[in-house]
């Protein structure tokens, strides 16, 4: 039986996420807090107001090494890499502790090099390096990665074999790569959050109390049943709108996250930065996804999407495609709808493609790329302006 490979739209990998194995690693824990700078919330000195921290889970049966793994932010809205952080057991100087490997069933915390709360200091693993730019044995580029407030997109990130050699694909992503969020509370204004309700967490009630799980002053934690992470996500907003205005099947962080603890006193309360919990860094103890075994290569599907690459992006006119030891039999370029817009076949094993989009209004677009002998299609974001 042949075998059919596929990187899903956002939408169907919601619902593949949540019935696959666990077979990679995938981000667990995500905390981001509203803590004020020069107020001391128990740590050894006054806070630095970046109490943050990020978890990475070991679905699998196997140990992992760490060596190809990357912790990659993209700063509001950003289409290239802001900055880019390899994955090692380090002490607060940046010295390695221990085997680089992650154990079946444990996590990895990356904290923030600035955080003074004692449980993010004691629960990390390796913590991230200064802002941009900075160096040390941990930056592939620009700084430390665990430095996003809430409008960032934060990917992981698996190379071959060494982070940061040859090309890497990403087998988690929060939030969208080339979207900044505007702010809820204030229509148009950006610098707000990757943000969403689910209904399966709303408080009874007439009309029912929503939980709003968020990427900014909030804790948030992985849905137990998640086993895999997402590879591509839809814009949350339609750009340009103003009040934002959600895309239908788009973003929602709130399908793969829930929230744990917040900063303020329920749904519009008081800010209350010091009552953010952050004791779950360090286990994912309510993950009750399948156990699989690893991929000690990077997949078929891995394979083609990073020898496929398409720029510039943003692009006006023209677009190119860049094929590099991979057959590829069609390209079609989508609407958000899924809508065929234009296509081109070819089949060599090595070319450059010129998509013509000219006449394509304004907004984002899915590159849809097709193997030669269909049995692998993967979808690339491409931002028309």
């Amino acid at each position: 039986m042949k075998k059919h490979y596929l990187l899903l739209s956002a939408a169907m990998l919601l619902t593949e996420a949540a019935h696959a194995q666990g077979t990679e690693l995938f981000f667990s824990e995500y905390a981001e807090g509203a803590h004020q700078s020069g107020v001391n919330y128990g740590g050894a000195t006054n806070s630095t107001g970046s109490e943050r921290a990020i978890e990475i889970y070991n679905p699998t049966t196997s140990t992992v090494n760490l060596n190809p793994y990357s912790v990659r932010r993209y700063s509001n809205g950003s289409t290239s890499v802001t900055e880019e952080e390899r994955l090692l057991r380090s002490n607060a100087t940046q010295q390695p502790v221990g085997n680089n490997t992650l154990t079946p069933r444990t996590t990895f915390v990356l904290g923030s090099g600035e955080a003074t709360l004692p449980v993010i200091r004691n629960a990390a693993n390796q913590f991230s390096v200064g802002h941009a730019p900075a160096t040390g044995p941990t930056v592939i580029t620009g700084g430390g990665t665990v430095y996003f407030n809430g409008d960032d997109a934060v990917a992981l990130v698996r190379y071959p074999t060494t982070a940061g050699v040859g090309a890497g694909v990403i087998v988690d992503l929060i939030g969208v790569i080339g979207e900044q969020p505007t702010l809820q509370s204030t229509p148009c204004a950006l610098g707000g959050n990757w943000s969403g309700f689910n209904a399966a967490d709303d408080i009874p009630g007439t009309p029912p109390t929503h939980v709003f799980v968020a990427s900014a002053n909030q804790t948030i934690i992985r849905r137990p049943s998640i086993s895999r992470g997402l590879t591509i996500t839809s814009p949350q907003n339609v750009p340009g709108t103003c009040p934002p205005t959600r895309v239908a099947g788009g973003y929602n962080i709130a399908d793969q996250w829930y929230m744990y603890s917040t900063a303020f006193n329920g749904p519009g309360g008081a800010s209350n930065p010091g009552g953010q919990l952050y004791d779950q860094l360090g286990n994912h103890n309510d993950y009750t996804g399948p156990f699989g075994t690893y991929q000690t290569t990077l997949s078929t599907l891995g394979k083609f999407d990073s020898n496929i690459s398409v720029y510039p992006n943003p692009a006006h006119g023209t677009a190119t495609v860049e094929i590099k030891d991979a057959k590829v039999g069609s390209v079609v370029v989508l609407n958000n709808l899924g809508q065929s817009i234009s296509a081109e076949a070819k089949g060599q094993g090595q070319e450059k493609l010129i998509l013509n989009i000219s006449a394509l209004k304004p907004g984002l677009y899915f590159v849809q790329i097709m193997s030669a002998d269909g049995l692998t299609k993967i979808y690339k974001e491409l931002v028309v302006q």
